[in-house]
C-alpha cells in the first residue's frame, strides 16, 4: 500500500474538499497532500500544477477554510 493509498483512506472528506474547492482531479489532491507530507512546507515543489496554486500547504488550507463552509465535505 502506497503512501497516497493511505492518505486516501485516512483522508477522504479532505481530499474531496481540495479536489472541489481547486477543480482538480482526485489524483492531483492526493499528490498535494502527499507532497505537503514527505516536504512539508516548502516554496518548491515537484508538481508545476501545485506550484501555480501556492504549493501544498496553500492548497491545504484553503480546502479546510471551505471544507467549514460546505456541509457537504464534513
Amino acid at each position: 500500500m502506497t503512501l497516497g493509498d493511505q492518505l486516501q483512506n485516512r483522508y477522504p472528506r479532505i481530499i474531496c474538499s481540495v479536489a472541489r474547492v481547486h477543480r482538480m482531479s482526485e489524483d492531483a489532491a492526493v499528490t498535494a497532500i502527499v507532497e505537503y507530507t514527505v516536504f512539508g512546507i516548502t516554496d518548491d515543489t515537484m508538481d508545476p500544477q501545485l506550484a501555480a496554486l501556492g504549493g501544498p500547504l496553500a492548497i491545504l488550507q484553503a480546502a479546510i477554510r471551505q471544507r467549514n463552509l460546505h456541509p457537504i465535505d464534513r
